[in-house]
């Protein structure tokens, strides 16, 4: 199972929350392994609050680093057509995982498909915000290695730069092919305790 994979093309929060139905079965436990945290049952509720606060900053673009379905879905419901959301695809996808990407896309949502490295002329910090999704585990903000390169690439966007995690680790567990990133690039966090 390369749950890995499967997060690269629906995102974090829509992954945890397929996980969530199924985690305490020992199969999945088994496939999942070390390369993904598992969620906890506050998934749902945790993808709701993070839609609102993304939203609560007032911007009309954001710029995922993930196709966040889940997130964009929620965020759909709580605002109509005015927002745009920007989906960097890694420049290394296949192009079946790309028309996946472009089928699970809400229809209702204006989303643009934004190869990386490239960027788009008319987002600026006043009307665009970055957001980059992981896990959070004792302190530490830990993302997938495509999301790790995004927030390099784009880093000089002057703007919003958030990262929102689909899980709060107490611990500092480190899963494979994690990636730690550096707290500075970022503008906030969004934290649920």
């Amino acid at each position: 199972m390369d749950i890995q994979g499967t997060a690269r093309e629906i995102g974090l929060f829509e992954t945890a929350i397929n996980i969530s139905k199924v985690k305490n079965s020992i199969d999945v436990i088994n496939k999942i392994g070390m390369s993904f945290p598992l969620p906890d049952d506050a998934i749902k509720d945790r993808t709701k609050k993070v839609a609102e606060w993304l939203l609560g900053f007032g911007k009309s673009r954001y710029m995922f680093f993930m196709p966040e379905l889940a997130l964009i879905e929620e965020m759909k419901k709580r605002m109509d057509n005015h927002f745009e959301v920007i989906i960097v695809i890694p420049s290394d996808l296949d192009m079946d995982a790309k028309e996946r990407i472009n089928r699970n896309l809400p229809k209702e949502v204006k989303t643009i498909i934004l190869p990386e490295p490239f960027f788009i002329d008319s987002f600026f910090p006043r009307n665009g915000m970055i957001v980059a999704s992981g896990y959070f585990g004792c302190e530490r903000a830990m993302v997938l290695p495509d999301t790790y390169r995004m927030i390099e690439h784009y880093r000089c966007f002057h703007g919003k730069k958030v990262f929102v995690p689909y899980v709060e680790l107490a611990e500092a567990y480190h899963y494979e092919q994690w990636k730690e990133i550096n707290q500075s690039r970022l503008s906030a966090i969004w934290r649920s305790m």
